[in-house]
């Protein structure tokens, strides 16, 4: 089964429910539901990369999302759907639901679960929210999709903006040529990077510094080289403020970090070898030499994912990273600048 199936009938599922929590009015507060006794407790504490303390801000396991309450130090169950980002503070966290491509609706949520949830409704197949790093700002990359609505065609050419404080949105075109764009991340309060695999253009795959209105500042092509199969609408890594680069040599993945402002290549960082019968999609560095990953066993008619750490020195893959449960599907990372006292042992 090809894993963006599996994550398109996971957010057609959220979406229902989420339809179904809104047309019947639930006379619970969804507030005191998300309080429920469901609650994880913190991750141990691990050695600091250089990027400073960090913390696994969301987590799935056992078809479970768990996401950070800043104020307790713990992670709590979410109910009604999952975690598609967590903000800069770790005050707030989305969730996107699309049904058929045609409509997404996105709700944003405190993560201490005391409410209220906010809702916006986008025409479109909407993709993963990304924060700004002043937290005013998300943006939704907005899918092309096909005639039958199943699959993306190409990518997005457009983006959807929410002024999370003031509560609206504006569509912007990107205007970066031919090509379709693959990912968004910000790389500043007022620019964005916008991956691009150049269907339609001349152009290689590639990367554009995108303003905030739309606007392309500068574009610069990916390596040379066969890029690594990875999931679609999924952002690389950063790695000191550059992009995560993988490049297939028969079976190994080569891995480097490029500069999306100058178009520079940095030398080989290691190399992770992968039978045919697995893929992997990088989550969040740990550390210079660690990569997070969620590894894909492609086993009978479906596929396995698990989280695990790959040493670029080595080219091995581990457990998972320590303190996380060992049935981790998927697992978001963040800075520890919005944690209280109470959770200063869940930095890594």
């Amino acid at each position: 089964m090809d894993p963006s199936a599996e994550t398109r009938r996971r957010r057609w599922w959220i979406g229902l429910s989420v339809v179904l929590l809104l047309v019947a009015g639930v006379g619970v507060p969804i507030s005191v539901v998300l309080l429920r006794d469901h609650v994880a407790g913190p991750v141990a504490e691990l050695p600091a990369g250089t990027a400073g303390p960090r913390l696994v801000t969301a987590y799935a396991a056992d078809q479970k999302w768990y996401v950070i309450d800043p104020a307790a130090g713990r992670y709590r169950q979410v109910d009604g759907g999952g975690v598609a980002s967590v903000s800069p503070d770790l005050r707030l966290y989305t969730d996107v639901a699309t049904q058929k491509g045609i409509t997404s609706l996105l709700r944003i949520t405190p993560t201490s679960g005391a409410g209220p949830d906010k809702y916006h409704k986008i025409a479109g197949d909407a993709g993963i929210p990304v924060w700004s790093p002043d937290g005013n700002w998300l943006a939704l990359p907005v899918f092309k999709t096909s005639a039958d609505g199943l699959k993306p065609e190409h990518g997005f050419t457009e983006l959807v903006l929410v002024d999370v404080r003031a509560g609206t949105m504006q569509r912007r075109k990107i205007r970066i040529g031919d090509r379709y764009g693959e990912w968004a991340r910000w790389a500043g309060d007022d620019t964005l990077l916008v991956g691009a695999d150049g269907a339609g253009a001349e152009e290689e795959a590639g990367v554009a510094v995108v303003r905030r209105d739309g606007r392309m500042l500068s574009w610069h092509p990916l390596p040379a080289g066969d890029p690594c199969e990875a999931l679609p609408r999924t952002a690389p890594p950063n790695h000191g403020g550059k992009v995560l680069s993988c490049t297939q040599d028969g079976s190994d993945q080569i891995y480097r970090v490029f500069d999306p402002r100058r178009g520079t290549t940095g030398p080989e960082l290691g190399r992770i070898p992968l039978s045919p019968d697995r893929r992997i999609e990088p989550l969040f560095w740990q550390g210079d030499d660690a990569l997070v990953l969620r590894l894909f066993d492609m086993v009978g008619d479906g596929d396995f994912a698990d989280v695990r750490v790959a040493r670029l020195s080595t080219g091995q893959i581990g457990p998972a990273p320590r303190g996380l449960p060992k049935a981790a599907v998927q697992a978001a990372v963040g800075s520890s600048d919005g944690l209280s006292a109470a959770g200063a042992k869940l930095t890594f």
